[in-house]
């Protein structure tokens, strides 16, 4: 293969490689639809690593929810009804539903 060859099978790859990482597939699918080999496909991911910048731009923050297992609670019978406390509760609520299930 020539220089030139190379040259432009890496230019090729270079925008491929760029399609793949616009297209939010994953690696096999997006081989598949586009009629490449995974190992291809991976070979030029590694010779064209994303930049930081190109790597933002993927990237977004999810917001965390606190799992309601691990976040300890008490647990109030009255009679047949139970009312879950959670840290942070409002004691005056607490106060008149226990009253009114009393």
């Amino acid at each position: 293969m020539s220089q030139k060859e190379r040259e432009e099978l890496r230019q090729l790859w270079a925008g491929l490689v760029a399609e793949f990482r616009a297209s939010g597939l994953g690696q096999a699918q997006w081989a598949r639809q586009n009629g490449y080999k995974v190992r291809h496909l991976q070979y030029w991911l590694r010779k064209f690593p994303a930049t930081d910048a190109a790597a933002s731009e993927t990237m977004a923050w999810v917001p965390v929810v606190p799992d309601r297992e691990a976040t300890p609670s008490l647990v109030v019978r009255v009679g047949s009804a139970a009312i879950e406390v959670p840290p942070g509760f409002d004691p005056g609520l607490l106060r008149a539903v226990v009253r009114t299930l009393a």
